[in-house]
């Protein structure tokens, strides 16, 4: 694993100017100086405590970046807000970990989205969407497009602030034993699926008798270990390498339809939120944006050292074929929909999105090159 380089206090500085438009003077030396921008700044002696649960175990790499988000949080504040940092089910199961902050048993949960599809449908689709967003899209849908409006809309449900605070690229579709290219090849097969897809491949798979198990982390491997299930995906290489997929399977998927990008958050009880003085609430903000762009760049980066050794230690990459990667698609997008008609919350996130990319995919498709001959070059 790379030695995190982020404890530089100039880096932390520079990614704080370009994140902040409009918070001058939230990161100078005490004493405050004078307050130019209207942000209230309290007494620089209070200090606020928070219990913060995270979603994957110690060691692993989402764990290693919740730890940096939070220290990120405290060094900023200038230890004005303290968190205490706990692994999942340590304080509660971890998918519940959206109604302990509704009930005040955390102050902060970081995770992800797809978890709490139990609560409402539309959740994963804050964190990913099959075959459609990826993860400069999603950036940009959640800050420029409204997407972060209508994510706050659905956390106030549950009396919880919520702010992206990291992303990352393309995830492997699935790990297996044997290479699984056609749509033939999945027949009779039981995947470990995330929300959204897997509630899409377990009522169109039905026909190929593809069943779907829904599993946290920390299952996973024993399930394929046993044979529980016959394939199964997680996350991007690099954590996947953290989980030890690489040692119980023999084969990797690509392309990740499922999860084209994948977006971390942390939902902060409100009660604790609105405690804030409005400086410290302007510290979390930036520190989360800092995140987001140190999840994505060092976690690339990762993922590319990450494939690097999948290679050397003999594990080989599929490719779907393109029939397969089409039907997948057509199932996702009959799933939405049907789904957008049913449920009408989800049905406003799905014409955001919809509307989002087909001016922004017109402009990016305007201003991209194509590779140059020598990148692709031996």
């Amino acid at each position: 694993m790379f030695k995190k380089k982020w404890k530089n206090k100039a880096l932390i500085l520079l990614l704080i100017a370009f994140f902040s438009f409009s918070v001058a003077g939230c990161g100078v030396p005490e004493p405050a100086p004078e307050n130019n921008n209207d942000v209230a700044v309290a007494d620089p002696d209070e200090v606020y405590h928070w219990t913060l649960q995270g979603f994957t175990p110690e060691g692993t790499l989402f764990q290693d970046w919740t730890h940096d988000w939070a220290n990120l949080v405290e060094t900023l504040s200038h230890g004005r807000i303290q968190i205490d940092v706990h692994p999942p089910g340590s304080i509660v199961p971890t998918l519940e970990g959206i109604t302990a902050v509704r009930d005040g048993v955390l102050d902060v949960h970081l995770g992800y989205s797809g978890m709490w599809i139990g609560h409402d449908i539309a959740a994963p689709l804050f964190c990913s969407v099959p075959g459609m967003i990826g993860p400069l899209d999603m950036a940009q849908w959640l800050y420029q497009g409204g997407g972060i409006e209508l994510y706050q809309e659905l956390m106030d449900e549950v009396n919880a602030k919520v702010i992206p605070a990291g992303i990352i690229g393309t995830e492997i579709f699935l790990w297996a034993d044997e290479p699984l290219k056609s749509i033939d090849d999945y027949r009779g097969k039981t995947l470990r699926m995330m929300p959204l897809m897997g509630e899409i491949i377990q009522e169109f798979g039905r026909e190929y008798g593809i069943a779907v198990e829904f599993l946290p982390a920390a299952e996973v491997i024993p399930a394929l270990e046993r044979g529980v299930v016959d394939a199964a995906e997680y996350s991007i290489p690099a954590f996947d390498e953290t989980l030890g997929f690489h040692d119980v399977a023999n084969y990797f998927h690509y392309p990740g339809i499922h999860q084209p990008t994948g977006v971390l958050e942390v939902l902060i009880s409100q009660d604790r939120w609105d405690e804030l003085p409005e400086d410290l609430q302007e510290i979390v903000h930036i520190a989360s944006e800092t995140n987001m762009l140190r999840t994505w760049m060092e976690g690339e980066r990762m993922n590319i050292e990450t494939l690097r050794r999948f290679e050397e230690a003999g594990v080989q990459k599929v490719i779907l074929d393109e029939e397969t990667v089409e039907i997948f698609m057509d199932w996702s997008d009959q799933w939405f929909e049907a789904a957008s008609q049913e449920h009408e919350f989800l049905g406003r996130v799905r014409q955001s999105q919809v509307e989002f990319v087909k001016e922004w995919y017109t402009y990016r498709d305007n201003t991209e090159l194509p590779f140059p001959d020598w990148s692709l070059q031996e």
